[in-house]
């Protein structure tokens, strides 16, 4: 942008925030290789049927389902960023819920959104209750006009990001798409343009960002996460997109119709599930679903929002058992009422069925040892074989922060972040499985979790 269409931020006067594109033009070399894996694999299955036949059933359903994960990797190749211009006339309207959140982040995130190649008309901030920040120096600067954009700025008691969200969805009559951004996330400064243009098919409902971690190279940690959201969203969320049934928009930046909203605020606000009377998680999920079941729910690809990753194991197991309370419910839910011929609905099956398997696996395995060690020592090397597939697909994405030995090793995280999921998260996955009924905000409680860089700040551009 040029120097003067910047608005200065609040606390710097302007941040350094990286540039990102989608380059998949070496996708035709890898489909020939991925094919020659995949017909190894199957027939690889088809041995494991017959060789353990007391177990035909079992490793019937295991083929399956590793057939269903080589679909993905072959379909995602067609998911592609819109590229026609927005349609005209669009009011946007973007909600940012913050609680105890680092004042230079909000800063920041407001700044990208107002700096955006297409402004939002509004910004409402609505701070649930922050007990552990201060943002009076904030609002002072921001609240009111702020270049093309009007932000208004509400405080509230403690009620969730739900609440939050609420208070915009139910105070703009005149908004045509609302949207939704972590307060931790700034957008790379095409990202809301690009978004928007999806909306030029009047059947899409919502539209999910891309979401990468700002604080990636921080630790093994953000790197390793980094790897497999990356991942998880080229692969899965793009065939998702592909079939117009992406099942969950990240936090971090998606929008929605605004009318798909008004639609269903009810049923948002005063959702149950068995005897909890207020569910407050999987707001996200919740909202695609609805998106879902009135279009196309899809991705764009190019749309990138950069957030803060947690940055030690006590954040992310938060993180983590937050997001399995809320997919318990939220895949309950998709079961019920997604079509049973639809592709949402099966991938939420097999991905139940293959989760459930593999919890009877590991202690069959360890009883039957060392008879099981022939199949253990071949399902790790698939597991290899399938990961070292998948981490190429993160090479796709460049960003302005990195050189190509960033993006390398990255790709190669992957393979630890596999070993991760597989070891260590599962059991975490279970626990919140069996504890979805706790509800409410589990992070930032006591304080700022992961806070801006001294260096995100960089000096004002002179004209």
């Amino acid at each position: 942008m040029a120097p003067r269409q910047i608005t200065p931020g609040a606390l710097a006067d302007a941040y350094d925030i990286p540039t990102a594109d989608l380059r998949r033009g070496h996708s035709a070399l890898w489909m020939p290789l991925i094919a020659v894996l995949a017909g190894a694999s199957v027939a690889r299955h088809i041995e494991f049927v017959d060789e353990f036949a007391r177990y035909r059933l079992l490793m019937g359903v295991w083929a399956a389902a590793f057939l269903f994960a080589f679909y993905q990797l072959f379909i995602h190749w067609l998911d592609r960023p819109a590229r026609a211009s927005a349609p005209p006339g669009l009011r946007v309207v973007v909600n940012v819920p913050c609680y105890n959140e680092d004042p230079e982040m909000l800063d920041r995130c407001l700044w990208s959104l107002v700096n955006q190649t297409r402004p939002p008309d509004r910004v409402d901030v609505v701070d649930d209750g922050s007990d552990k920040a201060d943002y009076t120096h904030l609002r002072a600067y921001w609240e009111g006009r702020r270049g093309m954009t009007d932000i208004t700025w509400l405080v509230k008691s403690n009620g969730g990001k739900k609440s939050a969200q609420v208070a915009t969805f139910t105070d703009d009559p005149r908004a045509s798409v609302f949207g939704t951004i972590d307060s931790d996330t700034v957008l790379e400064h095409r990202a809301l343009e690009r978004c928007l243009r999806r909306f030029r098919d009047s059947k899409v409902q919502s539209v999910a960002g891309f979401e990468l971690a700002l604080n990636c190279r921080v630790n093994w940690l953000t790197r390793t996460v980094s790897a497999r959201s990356m991942v998880f969203q080229l692969v899965a969320c793009a065939t998702q997109s592909v079939h117009g049934q992406v099942l969950v928009n990240r936090g971090a930046f998606a929008l929605y119709r605004a009318q798909l909203v008004r639609d269903h605020i009810d049923a948002y606000v005063h959702e149950r599930f068995l005897w909890v009377p207020k569910i407050d998680l999987g707001d996200d999920a919740a909202l695609t679903l609805f998106a879902s079941r009135s279009g196309k729910a899809v991705q764009q690809s190019d749309a990138f929002a950069f957030t803060l990753y947690p940055e030690n194991l006590s954040q992310h197991f938060r993180q983590w058992l937050r997001w399995m309370r809320g997919s318990t419910i939220r895949n309950t839910w998709r079961l019920r009422y997604l079509p049973l011929w639809s592709f949402g609905w099966w991938f939420t099956f097999t991905n139940i069925v293959t989760y459930l398997m593999s919890l009877v696996l590991i202690p069959v395995c360890i009883a039957y040892w060392p008879t099981s060690r022939p199949f253990v020592e071949q399902t790790l090397a698939a597991m290899l074989g399938w990961s070292s597939m998948m981490c190429l697909t993160t090479m796709s994405v460049r960003r302005s922060d990195e050189s190509w030995l960033d993006r390398l090793l990255t790709a190669l995280c992957f393979l630890a972040a596999s070993l991760w999921t597989t070891i260590v998260l599962r059991p975490i996955r279970l626990w919140g499985m069996l504890t979805w009924y706790k509800q409410g905000w589990t992070t930032r409680k006591n304080r700022v979790e992961v806070r801006a860089t001294p260096a995100a700040a960089v000096e004002a551009m002179s004209a």
